[in-house]
């Protein structure tokens, strides 16, 4: 197996554990299982468990921001930008029994290390930035209803739904994210059935 096939196996088994059962949830022992290789291989990769953290939160914040460049090039209309922002975030529940990487990470926050919370806290940056920037674009274009500061609706709409996934893991039931989400879903003047 090529090293950098290893690696992304190790990184792969490394995020969905960490979005099923937190940071502190897995240890080297589990991955060595998941992957089939030995623990010492592991840390040749990723010497400490921190490093691993980090490396998959660096690549989630990467896979993220593309997703969102996509959206921005490829959907038209900001209130389109925007559902399939909530999109994402209800797709990363998976059946309820999963959280975003970014929310996975809050239940540990304080075990994890500088280098994975600064990764954190830029891709928390930046996807309050694009969604700022989207809303500021719904507002020019009247195509979700009632913006009046895009900033404020930016920092509103990511608690939204980070909240509403962590209500809808605790309940074992996504119908919780639609629930909390669905007064902003109704302001999308362009995505109404």
């Amino acid at each position: 197996m090529a090293t950098s096939d290893t690696r992304t196996q190790l990184m792969d088994a490394a995020e969905r554990q960490v979005r099923h059962k937190g940071a502190d949830g897995f240890s080297y022992s589990d991955l060595s299982r998941l992957v089939g290789i030995r623990k010492a291989s592991i840390h040749y990769h990723f010497p400490a468990k921190a490093d691993l953290l980090t490396a998959i939160m660096a690549r989630y914040g990467k896979r993220v921001m593309t997703a969102f460049e996509d959206y921005t090039q490829d959907l038209s209309g900001a209130d389109r930008q925007l559902a399939a922002f909530l999109d994402l975030y209800r797709d990363a529940l998976q059946d309820g029994t999963a959280l975003c990487l970014c929310v996975a990470y809050a239940v540990s926050q304080d075990g994890l290390s500088d280098g994975t919370q600064r990764e954190i806290s830029q891709f928390r940056q930046e996807v309050r930035s694009w969604l700022e920037k989207t809303f500021a674009g719904a507002q020019t274009e009247g195509s979700v209803t009632g913006i009046t500061h895009p900033a404020r609706e930016a920092a509103a709409a990511y608690a939204l739904v980070e909240g509403a996934q962590i209500a809808a893991r605790i309940s074992g039931d996504p119908a919780a994210f639609d629930a909390a989400t669905r007064v902003l879903r109704e302001r999308l003047v362009g995505t109404k059935a």
